[in-house]
């Protein structure tokens, strides 16, 4: 896009390359641990706190704590202790739509985001299905918020679309082909194919086969790229604040009526039983990832990660049962969010969870404290934060590694 002032930076999914992640620091041996900690009296944030009201243990050891800083947006509000530091409250904002079909109501969440949330220092990462995107505060100084927020919504739009061309062709193809073993159609859509014979069934149970690993391939979460995500995200200074927005999942698959009478009809016939009870078994998908090694990694870059995931009822489509498929990403991501001190949100409108993710993440407490005999071994060192009033609850990231 010619004039354009979102760069686009990388194609390749949760890999970032952007000039944000090019002002990396040598890095030396930590001697003092930053936690950034949110407290909360049900839905609001508990600021009148001192460092006599909290409590830091490392490996279930007690901490000293040395200094403590409130931090609302990017101002330091209020610090005490005994040691004085120098935090990096800068913002860095980064948005991973992870979506099989636009949602209109992302229009909203993109708005939102350039017109109340931006600051002139901040900056921002978007990554679509296609491209990433890198937003640097000299380009939110040239230009008006609402032509960039016009300008991303665009982008986003047609990334979505075009992003999942194919996903959706192959999942349109699942549903004809489930409709055809049924017996059944929609607006009379029947395959030449016979689903009746028994040349016809195993044809498309081979197509079914073919076209399920094909979208897979599609909606594969790559664990090394996660990981590497997290950990050059480790290099960049002040807040990280990760909005991973998914889209919930089904898949086509034959309806259990339907799936026990082909059982009943090809007994006789031991090649065909086989595809059968092998295809349109209870599926869940096996997501390849270490959820224990993802909430470590996240941790230990103090990223605070948020989890929207936008959910929606499945169709309802005569000879198909749509079966959830996202209950692994939910699962794993969901873990990473507890580990990081972030949200998760499962509401069909994803601007209210972004906005309440936004506004969790405005204001925290900085805790430093230094380990004794601190030894950069390499192993994880897990945290734990506790506050004087059992009725609030204390958010922050799990531990680090001491490297």
């Amino acid at each position: 896009m010619r004039n354009s002032l979102l760069i686009i930076i990388s194609t390749a999914a949760f890999v970032l390359a952007s000039p944000l992640l090019a002002q990396e620091k040598h890095e030396v041996t930590v001697t003092s641990i930053v936690v950034p900690v949110r407290v909360m009296d049900g839905d609001n944030f508990v600021e009148n706190l001192t460092v006599e009201d909290f409590d830091v243990l490392e490996n279930l050891v007690p901490q000293k704590i040395q200094a403590l800083y409130l931090v609302k947006k990017a101002d330091i509000q209020r610090q005490q202790g005994s040691q004085e530091f120098n935090p990096a409250v800068s913002r860095s904002f980064f948005l991973l739509f992870q979506l099989t079909e636009y949602n209109p109501k992302l229009t909203d969440l993109i708005d939102y985001l350039f017109r109340q949330v931006l600051l002139p220092a901040d900056t921002m990462v978007i990554q679509t299905p296609m491209k990433s995107y890198s937003l640097s505060p000299q380009a939110l100084a040239r230009k008006p918020k609402e032509e960039l927020a016009e300008e991303m919504n665009s982008l986003l739009k047609k990334d979505i679309k075009t992003g999942n061309t194919e996903y959706n062709s192959l999942l349109n193809d699942l549903k004809r082909i489930v409709r055809n073993i049924s017996g059944t159609s929609m607006r009379g859509d029947i395959e030449s194919d016979s689903a009746t014979s028994t040349s016809g069934l195993e044809f498309m149970l081979t197509r079914y086969k073919d076209a399920v690993a094909r979208m897979e391939e599609h909606r594969l979460i790559d664990e090394r790229k996660i990981f590497r995500f997290a950990q050059a995200l480790k290099r960049v200074e002040g807040q990280k604040n990760v909005f991973f927005i998914y889209q919930r999942e089904f898949r086509p698959e034959i309806q259990t009526v339907v799936l026990n009478s082909l059982l009943d009809s090809y007994q006789d016939q031991p090649n065909v039983m086989s595809d059968l009870q092998d295809m349109f078994q209870f599926y869940s998908r096996d997501l390849s990832v270490d959820a224990e090694l993802l909430k470590k990694a996240f941790a230990d870059a103090s990223i605070n990660f948020n989890f929207i995931f936008m959910n929606k009822e499945p169709e309802n489509i005569s000879g198909l049962a749509m079966r959830e498929q996202s209950e692994d990403v939910f699962r794993a991501f969901s873990q990473v969010v507890t580990a990081t001190g972030g949200i998760v949100d499962t509401s069909q409108n994803p601007v209210s969870g972004f906005k309440h993710a936004i506004e969790s993440s405005e204001k925290y407490y900085l805790l430093y404290y230094s380990p004794e005999n601190y030894q950069p071994d390499g192993q994880f060192k897990n945290i734990l934060v506790r506050v004087k009033n059992p009725n609030y609850s204390v958010l922050h990231r799990l531990g680090y590694f001491a490297n």
